[in-house]
């Protein structure tokens, strides 16, 4: 029994510490893209309003001056520059998905079962006005829900950010109107104290499926990005043609 108790937090620890590297290279990455892109589109567009299209930008005085800085292409310049904390808080947040996908592939089907009960317990101890669900608002709480993780991943941030993105994921009101609605039916005088193993399993469904989609990092918000970048600087090029 004492090699399974030390077991536990070795393992939590390990993929604690991969997920941690995990996330700071893929950080870094983010971050030399949203210089690389974001930087590189801004300053290369800096060397165009220099040009033909420019005639304010060699002309002198104040006047000259002002009617730069509130010129359609510096506007674009302006807007071209914030992509660069566009793209770092997009790398910052597939970072952060590439972090929880490792935890997933390594503690999926543990942190899955605990949560299910961590929820439905939460759940089944909700005061009851006949017979309806009185939801409170701290009923749910990341720091709760963490708690219940923590023996499967260790203490630190990776429960209570694997907890908040359950939470934010989750369709908690749906879930329990469909228990309630699937109660009634199934009957209506059934007993309200102690354990539902129907909806334990509706919240490790729900959950499970949360965290399938939480593997699969998605790419499609560099994409929109890009193109939204890659049209932008497009119209600041033919501005300054």
């Amino acid at each position: 029994m004492a090699r399974d108790t030390t077991a536990a937090p070795a393992s939590a620890w390990r993929t604690g510490a991969r997920a941690g590297a995990t996330f700071v290279w893929h950080t870094v990455q983010g971050l030399a893209l949203a210089f690389l892109l974001g930087g590189g589109a801004f300053f290369f567009y800096l060397t165009r309003l220099s040009g033909p299209g420019m005639p304010a930008a060699r002309a002198g005085g104040a006047g000259a001056v002002v009617a730069l800085l509130f010129s359609p292409p510096t506007l674009v310049a302006l807007l071209l520059v914030l992509f660069i904390g566009v793209y770092a808080h997009i790398g910052i947040a597939y970072a952060r998905g590439r972090a929880l996908q490792r935890v997933v592939s390594a503690h999926g089907d543990a942190v899955a079962a605990r949560a299910a009960d961590a929820i439905a317990g939460r759940i089944e101890a909700m005061p009851r006005t006949h017979g309806a669900l009185q939801r409170t608002a701290d009923w749910l709480s990341v720091d709760a829900l963490s708690q219940q993780l923590a023996p499967v991943l260790g203490q630190g941030r990776m429960p209570r950010m694997l907890a908040g993105f359950l939470i934010a994921r989750l369709p908690l009101s749906d879930l329990l109107a469909d228990w309630q609605a699937g109660r009634a039916a199934a009957d209506t005088s059934a007993a309200e104290a102690g354990q539902d193993p129907a909806l334990r399993a509706l919240i490790g469904r729900r959950v499970g499926e949360a965290l399938h989609d939480m593997a699969e990092p998605s790419r499609r918000p560099l994409l929109l990005a890009l193109a939204a970048h890659a049209v932008l600087l497009a119209v600041g090029l033919w501005l300054t043609a």
